[in-house]
């Protein structure tokens, strides 16, 4: 049995940051289609962003935990939404590819290593944004 070893203090800060960015780009008003039940929202950004900048583990948990504050009834979601009902709404698979987008971001950006250029980036995370 492996033991793991705990976060320090600066991954749990970038963690919350990251969870607080990704809660300020829900105050930027979505876009409804009429053609889906899911609004196109600025939010979307911060899974991205997440994994690219602190990996896969980092950027999943920081997803982690905004989806919890969420299930708490905080409204962080684009157009107010919070609680525990919107993970029983048609736009729960977003939610839940929210942490799977920042933990395939993060992973992939780590697996091409150096020499890291802007274009493998936006590559990396324009795939991991279809996820």
């Amino acid at each position: 049995m492996t033991s793991q070893t705990p976060l320090p203090a600066r991954d749990l800060a970038l963690i919350a940051v990251f969870a607080g960015i990704t809660a300020a780009l829900g105050l930027i008003p979505p876009i409804y289609l009429p053609i889906s039940p899911a609004p196109i929202t600025a939010q979307s950004l911060g899974p991205m962003l997440a994994g690219a900048i602190l990996g896969g583990r980092r950027g999943g948990a920081s997803l982690v935990l905004f989806m919890a504050m969420v299930a708490l009834g905080l409204p962080l979601l684009s157009g107010g939404r919070g609680g525990i009902g919107v993970f029983l709404s048609p736009t729960v698979g977003f939610l839940v590819g929210f942490v799977v987008c920042a933990f395939a971001i993060g992973w992939a950006t780590y697996r091409v290593g150096a020499p890291y250029s802007i274009w493998k980036g936006l590559v990396i995370t324009l795939l991991g944004g279809l996820v």
